[in-house]
This record gives C-alpha cells, structure tokens and sequence, in this order.
C-alpha cells in the first residue's frame, strides 16, 4: 500500500464495510491510471450529500431520472436549487425552478427565463458549461468569486448534476451558494465567474466510497 490511500479496498468501503479507528490512513481514493482521483473538496457539507445522493440513484454509467429524484433528500439545499433544461429543438437553457435565494441572487424571477436572456454577455460561458454537463455528461463544480454585488464580490460555490427524461439527458440540476458581505449593497448580483471549475465525465467518477470520509 503506497502512502496516502487506504487501507482498505473501495469496494470493501462502497459495499458498506466500517472500518475500526486506525483501519485506513486518509480519505478513499481510486486509483486511475498512477492518478489518485477525487471528488471536490466541498466546503458546505450540504453539497457534498447532495452528490452522495446523486450517486446513489446512478447505476453504472446511466444518469439519473428526474422522476427519481426526491427533493425532500435535499430539503436543506431547496432555497438554492436550480433546474435548468435544454429545449429539443431550439437547443436553448431555460430555468424550470429556481429557489428564493437564486431569485434573491438575480433580484427578479428566474422560472421560464432563458439563460442567454439572463446572463447577456457571459451566456456562452455558461452555454458551454451546460452543454458540458449534458452531453460529457460531467458533474461540474466550481468555487470562487462567481458573482459580485455591487464592488463586492461574493464567495460562491456551485454543483451542477446531469439528469435524464427517458433516457435523454437534457436537464442540469444544480446548487449554488453564496455568501453576500455585510457591507455590500442589496442589490442583485452581476456574474463575472472568476473560478476554475473541476469537471468529472461520469465514466471516470472514483467509486462511492470516495465520498464516504
């Protein structure tokens, strides 16, 4: 066993083995290639669920249904939940749902606008970010200063899951946190997406056990 992974297999972990304190050295990792891959180290525990349960309504390569999908699983994450949805035939983003602290974000509604309609001049940076997720498919998650108020700029994180109709994957649910500084002004928000995202191909998602630590 090199340093740094662990003491016992994956499979061991995902198929819910526990282990006795000392029984591994640090967090599961799989190995990929001489690559330790990993999940993104969240900072709100909050998404780091919100992807456990994700993956636990994936089966092998297959994207999660919608109809599958509880909301009540994430009840804490539901203010700041987002779906997004490609049209067949124009191939355009509109928002489904958008909770009140996205609505409080943009400062206006935000359900059945389209994203080109709502981003301006940043569209195509999240056009393809979408498409990313969609057709990869990906999870997609960045950190940073994605959004400003004003000067301020505000301390964001953001998960962004494929799901699928049928089969079809056309659909991006998503979360995005954020912090607005005291001294900013209430006002909505302007995205200037200052923040390297990580993008894992499902096909190459570490196992469960990955997220388990």
């Amino acid at each position: 066993m090199t340093a740094g992974t662990n003491a016992l297999e994956c499979a061991d972990v995902c198929a819910g083995r526990t282990p006795s304190l000392g029984a591994y050295e640090a967090p599961c990792v799989c190995d990929r290639g001489g690559q330790p891959a990993a999940y993104p180290n969240f900072g709100d525990q909050d998404l780091h669920a919100l992807l456990r349960y994700w993956l636990s309504l994936k089966t092998g390569d297959r994207i999660p249904e919608r109809r599958d999908f509880d909301p009540i699983r994430v009840s804490a994450l539901l203010s700041r939940f987002w779906i997004i949805r490609r049209e067949a035939d124009t191939g355009r983003y509109k928002f489904l749902l958008a909770g009140e602290q996205i609505r409080s974000l943009f400062g206006r509604r935000v359900a059945d606008i389209y994203v080109d309609d709502l981003f301006g001049e940043h569209e195509t940076t999240l056009h393809d970010a979408l498409s990313e997720v969609i057709d990869t498919p990906a999870i997609h998650y960045a950190s940073g200063p994605l959004y400003r108020a004003g000067m301020y700029p505000l301390h964001t994180e953001r998960l962004a899951l494929p799901m699928a109709e049928d089969g079809v994957v056309n659909t991006v649910y998503g979360v995005t946190l954020y912090r607005r500084p005291t001294a900013a002004p209430s006002t909505s928000a302007e995205y200037i997406g200052i923040a390297d995202p990580v993008v894992l191909p499902v096909r190459d998602l570490p196992c469960q056990g990955c997220l388990l630590f």
